[in-house]
């Protein structure tokens, strides 16, 4: 659309009433970069409404948040914090979308979907944007950190059972 277009749309005689909201303002610009920075790390939340109604949603209680990861959901409610967040097949808070677990979750009425801001590292971020040394590097890092159930990379890999270790 053209100024004069959009000036007569808008019902305007003068075209600088129209440049008023044409105009690019420093704040408005500021804003619009950091939304398009915050989507970037958007991503889906799953939300136990039944449990939260019944006071159930607690760290020691059953899940109540599931992040969407695609192929399977975690249930790890501190998921974003977790440093193996992506590499999470064999973790013991991976709930697979096949299982029947999963296939409940999805059919729950009481879920509700929901986006959660999730801030990646500069590796996940290189990683996100399909650089493959960045991905490998990474996961390298990650060998000998624990999960949150005590396993390292490796013993998820090998099925080490977490009650046996030291």
């Amino acid at each position: 659309m053209t100024l004069l277009d959009l000036m007569a749309w808008c019902g305007h005689r003068n075209p600088q009433s129209t440049m008023y909201y044409v105009r690019v303002k420093p704040t408005r610009l500021a804003g619009a970069f950091a939304k398009a920075d915050r989507m970037a790390h958007m991503i889906e939340v799953v939300v136990d409404q039944e449990a939260i109604a019944s006071g159930s949603a607690r760290p020691d209680a059953a899940p109540w948040k599931y992040y969407d990861l695609g192929d399977s959901y975690c249930s790890n409610a501190f998921w974003s914090t977790c440093p193996h967040r992506m590499a999470c097949a064999g973790c013991f808070f991976n709930v697979p979308k096949a299982s029947a677990k999963g296939q409940a979750l999805e059919a729950q009425r009481s879920a509700a979907r929901l986006l959660e801001e999730v801030w990646l590292s500069p590796d996940e971020r290189a990683a996100v944007e399909g650089d493959v040394t960045a991905l490998n590097g990474m996961l390298a890092k990650l060998q000998e950190v624990p999960a949150l159930d005590g396993r390292t990379p490796g013993q998820i890999i090998s099925g080490t059972d977490p009650e046996k270790l030291p």
